[in-house]
């Protein structure tokens, strides 16, 4: 054989060589089923979303609710950087031809008082808190929603409470509709709407997560409807009148599941209000992107700080993010670290910020320790933060 013909045959034979070690690898490698694309960046908190997955600047949100009659904003009550997003976005539309009226969930109707001595000049903001009586009616904390005041203060802003009190809604919840007084029935809205059909489906799965209430009673289930369909129907009835006193277009602001999809406060506005159009903007947390629960989104994680001492972060891919421990506190003693991923509690994966306030009302009913599945890089262990109400144990161990 000649040097050319041996130079061939190598070739050949490192050709084939190849050919079967690609093969080989091939077999042993599992083919990757890639998600459809739905957001198309990697989002920082604070960004601004399209429904069709691309990046939206301030400016663009604003060019979008021009012309609307009715701004909703979704909002987690706790979440800092959502107040951070709907502040912003008041503030601007506040400097624009068409200034909004504003109009809160977290204030009754019956203290709307106190809200008009507030346009008028007669009160201040840092003295809201106390002529609301803020802490006893709505719980959530004030700082987060002084700024929305001050901005409605620096801007003259006519601003309206929308909700049906608590304590109305709370009595319904324990006696039914007719246990109410003439005075009270005057607080509920003119017509009650009904959820829809997508709404009731949605309601069911969050009565079932409510450990206070027994989910095989109808009687339970049937005012737990009511009470939302209340909520709805008056928020949107109020926001109608709002509109119509002033002639603004009305910025509402309430809790993301009255927002979402359309099902809650929209829905209503459809019906009072049926020429008028509506802007949802909602907050989305990572994981899933449902691009049919609002017209543009706003990116800020589910963000807590626990009372044990740990700043908490929903991922949005299973489990809550230690973000930040506070030294000496009931999460540092047990041995929780900035890093840890707490998996799981009481048997309940810790998929949402609820799901650990489903945990811990879990436990504290049967006065166990709060344990968590915790995972730390390849390590996944328990650690155990004691009874709640009662001081921690710090007491960690490997479980697998």
């Amino acid at each position: 054989m000649n040097w050319n013909k041996r130079v061939l045959s190598r070739k050949k034979t490192a050709i084939c060589l190849l050919l079967c070690l690609t093969f080989a690898l091939g077999a042993c490698m599992k083919r990757v089923e890639h998600p459809p694309l739905d957001v198309t960046f990697v989002p920082s908190s604070g960004d601004f979303i399209s429904p069709e997955g691309e990046r939206l600047s301030l400016d663009a949100v604003l060019d979008m609710a021009k012309g609307k009659d009715y701004i909703l904003l979704g909002e987690g009550h706790k979440n800092i950087c959502d107040h951070s997003i709907q502040q912003q976005i008041v503030s601007r539309l506040s400097q624009s031809d068409t200034p909004p009226a504003v109009g809160l969930e977290m204030v009754a109707v019956d203290k709307q008082p106190v809200l008009d001595d507030f346009a008028a000049g007669m009160i201040e903001v840092a003295d809201l808190e106390e002529e609301l009586e803020w802490s006893e009616r709505w719980g959530y904390p004030y700082s987060l929603f002084e700024g929305l005041f001050e901005i409605v203060r620096e801007h003259s802003l006519p601003i309206s409470g929308l909700n049906a009190p608590r304590s109305v809604t709370k009595k319904i919840t324990e006696n039914g509709l007719e246990s109410l007084t003439d005075e009270e029935r005057a607080l509920l809205p003119a017509e009650i709407v009904p959820p829809a059909k997508e709404q009731k489906a949605f309601l069911d799965e969050v009565f079932a997560q409510h450990s206070t209430r027994d989910t095989d009673d109808p009687d339970q289930r049937e005012r737990f409807f009511l009470v939302q369909s209340i909520w709805d129907s008056k928020m949107a009835e109020e926001a109608v009148a709002l509109r119509k006193r002033y002639d603004w277009p009305v910025v509402i602001i309430a809790g993301s599941a009255h927002v979402e999809n359309g099902w809650g406060i929209a829905r209503r506005l459809k019906k009072f209000d049926p020429d008028a159009e509506t802007l949802i903007v909602m907050p989305w947390r990572g994981g899933s992107f449902d691009k049919d629960s609002g017209d543009v989104f706003f990116y800020c994680p589910d963000k807590y700080r626990s009372k044990m001492g740990a700043t908490l972060v929903a991922t949005g891919q299973g489990g809550l993010l230690v973000e930040q421990v506070e030294r000496g506190s009931r999460a540092d003693e047990a041995g929780l670290r900035p890093g840890d991923v707490l998996l799981e509690a009481a048997d309940i994966p810790l998929d949402y910020l609820f799901s650990l306030h489903m945990a811990g009302t879990k436990v504290y009913k049967a006065d166990e320790d709060l344990v968590f599945v915790v995972r730390r890089g390849e390590a996944v262990f328990s650690v155990n933060v004691g009874k709640l109400g009662k001081k921690g144990k710090a007491e960690s161990e490997s479980v697998r």
